[in-house]
């Protein structure tokens, strides 16, 4: 059994590799292509292409469940093809037993991208971003702005520019939950030396004293934000930050009272990638030995693309609506994981 497990493992492992292999090249291809339509300036070919080498452990660990999927079904399809399945079912050996060893080499896939998406993916997605933001001198516009909060002050930003200038600030203060103070400003800039921002065009309008305005050329805010925070939150989606910043920033948003509902579906989704990846696979064998077993090669190829399409429609739809209806964010990374689970395990049973 030990060189049948060793077999399983290293074809199931190559198919997967080559799988891995030709999604991220694709998608290499498709974002080199897409960037050079924004090549101008400061923006060179060079830089585009800085920027896709940068964005290499992304496209891996987006499409590493896909490629695990792929790959099962394309390794499994050829000892399929070749009649080896049935040999080896014939010679006394589960589909358990298959199983087990088709998962082995899903299992280190998994692993490396636990690791590349927790030791790589953050640092890497922040560098991509900067880098392509600086080059085109395009101004960081998150949708619907930026909040910020820090004690009993809460501020919105508009626009970050590439050189970290603050553009269009809203602060308002709070005293015994009520609102007591709000500035505006038309731009901030950070003082490297000093560790400050001065506002520029201030606006201070006082509500505890009559809705008394003040008018300021410059002001000076002593805050502990800097550009580097502020781009760090608004270039890296909570997706592709680490488990342990989602954590901590999860622990801080709740210390503030803040809503933690998108950081919490990040969360989840990177903490149940792993077992999403491996149920994808889990999927795969039981087609191997259900549905596509007279199959051609083709058909589990495009058999695979559509179940993990179908799998990201179903997480796509159940993310946001977690968001909006308020239910679990866990809940939305289970659903898919535990319906890929079920149907494995039925059509399994079925091949028995």
């Amino acid at each position: 059994m030990k060189h049948l497990d060793r077999y399983l493992a290293s074809t199931v492992a190559t198919t997967m590799a080559l799988s891995s292999l030709g999604l991220v090249a694709l998608f290499v291809i498709f974002t080199f292509l897409d960037q050079v339509e924004d090549v101008k300036n400061d923006y060179t070919l060079l830089t585009a292409a800085q920027y896709v080498s940068y964005s290499i452990p992304r496209m891996f660990y987006e499409t590493l469940p896909y490629a695990a999927l792929i790959g099962c079904l394309t390794g499994l399809g050829l000892l399929a093809s070749n009649s080896e399945l049935i040999v080896m079912r014939s010679s006394g050996v589960s589909t358990w037993q298959i199983t087990w060893a088709t998962l082995k080499p899903a299992l280190a896939l998994v692993v490396a991208g636990l690791l590349v998406g927790e030791l790589l993916l953050p640092d890497f997605e922040r560098t991509a971003r900067l880098l392509r933001e600086n080059a085109t001198e395009l101004d960081i516009t998150p949708q619907g702005g930026f909040w910020y909060r820090e004690n009993q002050q809460y501020m919105h930003f508009n626009a970050i520019s590439p050189a970290g200038e603050l553009q269009n600030i809203n602060k308002y203060a709070a005293e015994k939950e009520a609102l007591s103070r709000t500035l505006w400003a038309e731009r901030a800039h950070y003082r490297e030396d000093q560790g400050n921002w001065l506002l520029e065009n201030v606006i201070i309008t006082d509500l505890q004293a009559g809705n008394e305005q003040r008018r300021l050329v410059e002001m000076v805010w002593e805050t502990t934000l800097t550009p580097e925070l502020l781009k760090t939150e608004i270039l890296v989606e909570p997706d592709k930050m680490s488990i342990l910043e989602l954590r901590r920033k999860i622990n801080h948003m709740r210390s503030e009272g803040l809503n933690t509902g998108k950081f919490e579906l990040g969360f989840w989704t990177k903490t149940f990638q792993p077992i999403a990846s491996l149920s994808l696979v889990f999927v795969a064998i039981s087609f191997i030995f259900g549905p596509l077993r007279e199959s051609t090669m083709g058909m589990r190829v495009v058999s695979g693309l559509v179940i993990g399409i179908l799998f990201k429609f179903v997480q796509d739809l159940l993310s946001p609506a977690s968001l909006v209806f308020g239910f679990p964010p866990i809940l939305a990374t289970l659903v898919p994981i535990l319906l890929c689970l079920a149907a494995g395990v039925l059509l399994l049973r079925r091949a028995n």
